[in-house]
């Protein structure tokens, strides 16, 4: 049962309250909605975690290359001391990205599971949900700012080590222009699925509160 037509249904009820009537539906559709939401916002983490275990694990390799000899003995290349100090801090940059999305989905998930199984507590945990992922990208800007300035040092090191320093302009536009399509992309995400979600909870939840009156 679709939230609309869960409007048509409450709306055409006058003398006995919908909420004694089709809870259980209601619930239904509320989980079903829920369980679609949960899957948005796991291929969302799965991305996050995903690159940053993939460019944590590349430039610790180069790191390890640096500092047992390998990467210079096999490739050729020559990193110096401050060669190997971005790439630390490259790997740093994006540890700690994974972290702070990994820490504050953890804080999010213990406070959503001090709700009950009740039909208010549900959409009570469901907005408390969708107001968490819309904070959680009011600063894009500098949440971005860590992964980007990790891939930026990383490139610009295996650049200059290659002796293709030039590359770096080509690779800056790219950077600048996937940067400019996530912001714009996780703020469509926002406007498009994420308010009319939570609009979409609290008429439920006001609806709910006028039936128990």
């Amino acid at each position: 049962m679709e939230f609309e037509d869960m409007k048509v249904i409450w709306d055409s009820q006058n003398d006995e309250p919908l909420y004694a009537v089709n809870e259980d539906g209601l619930q239904a559709m509320l989980r079903k909605k829920a369980q679609a939401f949960k899957r948005l916002v796991f291929w969302q983490e799965a991305q996050t975690y995903g690159s940053s275990l993939f460019v944590v694990i590349i430039i610790s390799m180069a790191l390890i290359g640096y500092f047992t000899g390998v990467l210079e003995s096999l490739q050729g290349v020559q990193l110096g001391t401050w060669d190997a100090v971005a790439l630390f801090v490259g790997v740093t940059c994006w540890a700690q990205f994974g972290l702070n999305v990994y820490i504050g989905r953890s804080k999010q998930k213990e406070r959503e599971s001090q709700f009950s199984e009740t039909l208010r507590d549900e959409i009570d945990r469901d907005i408390e949900r969708v107001d968490f992922e819309i904070a959680a990208r009011k600063h894009l800007v500098r949440g971005f700012v860590p992964p980007y300035a990790g891939a930026f040092l990383f490139n610009w090191v295996i650049f200059r080590a290659s002796g293709v320093e030039w590359m770096m302009i080509p690779m800056v536009v790219f950077m600048i222009g996937a940067f400019l399509f996530e912001l714009s992309s996780q703020r469509r995400l926002v406007a498009n699925k994420l308010i009319p979600r939570k609009e979409e909870l609290e008429t439920l939840r006001n609806k709910l509160i006028q039936s128990e009156q």
